[in-house]
């Protein structure tokens, strides 16, 4: 398989910022008298008023106070509309459970692409499964397609610092949500640009059952594109989303361990979401 490179993206990401506004100016010529030189007069154009980030620092801070009130161990990420991040315990380490699958998607769009190949009807037998239903055969199998260095390959492509492949079972692979909001973020660079539309397709079309926390809150003000993951005898309950809508995106990652029950896991992500989504977006 030919090796694949691409350079990191989030440094580049977040240092132009997300939605940045450009200046614009424009010079007139004044005729001079007729005993002098002509005058040159200069106008710049007044700078669009720059579109405030999105979520608001004080919705960030709300959902960080709501999540600190719940039981477990959690962490928060938030990747605002300006490419800053924020949250609370962000680089803490926790099992990925069915949240890296969107990894292994990744991976195998990349090695789809190095082998210049579209997606079969095999191929679309594994990855709608797997992200759809969150089916961990499908998965397994995807990953046993890509191997375990695509995955570490997709990590560092992504600028993740907390990333370690799992030990025993691909759902113990160890994350944080800082790694998983940035990795959301840069999806549209990660993926190939001729399967976006159809990576777009499975993270927003999961099934109601696997639908819990975010998209429950956000739709249909906006575009969800998500997964949830969950070992429900460890009491963890984890989501990332990337959230879209005309001249706005950022991106959430919530994880969470030692929760009481499934029910509680699924209400703390919808808290979040509900903190978070508060305020008005600005307008596109």
């Amino acid at each position: 398989m030919p090796k694949i490179r691409r350079p990191t993206l989030l440094a580049a990401l977040f240092a132009a910022g997300i939605g940045a506004g450009v200046a614009a100016s424009a010079a007139t010529i004044s005729a001079g008298s007729a005993t002098g030189p002509p005058a040159t007069t200069t106008t710049v154009a007044a700078k669009p008023p720059r579109r405030p980030a999105y979520p608001s620092r004080a919705s960030i801070a709300a959902a960080v106070r709501y999540l600190d009130a719940r039981a477990g161990r959690t962490s928060l990420a938030v990747v605002d509309s300006a490419g800053r991040l924020g949250g609370t315990r962000l680089r803490e380490h926790f099992q990925s459970a069915s949240v890296v699958k969107v990894m292994f998607l990744t991976a195998f769009l990349q090695r789809l692409d190095a082998d210049r190949r579209g997606v079969s009807a095999l191929d679309r037998s594994l990855l709608y499964p797997m992200i759809h239903e969150s089916n961990n055969d499908a998965a397994s199998a995807v990953l046993d397609r890509v191997g375990l260095g695509a995955i570490a390959r997709v990590a560092r492509e992504a600028g993740m610092r907390d990333y370690a492949p799992g030990v025993g079972w691909w759902a113990f692979t160890q994350t944080s949500a800082a790694d998983q909001a940035r990795f959301f973020i840069a999806l549209p660079q990660l993926i190939p640009h001729q399967f976006w539309l159809y990576a777009r397709g499975l993270l927003a079309g999961i099934e109601p059952e696997q639908s819990w926390g975010v998209p429950q809150v956000a739709r249909p003000r906006w575009q969800v594109f998500f997964k949830t993951g969950a070992l429900p005898s460890e009491g963890l309950f984890n989501e990332t989303a990337r959230l879209e809508r005309p001249g706005v995106t950022f991106a959430i990652s919530v994880f969470s361990t030692a929760d009481p029950s499934m029910a509680y896991g699924e209400e703390t992500m919808r808290g979040v979401a509900r903190a978070l989504l508060t305020s008005t977006p600005p307008l596109g």
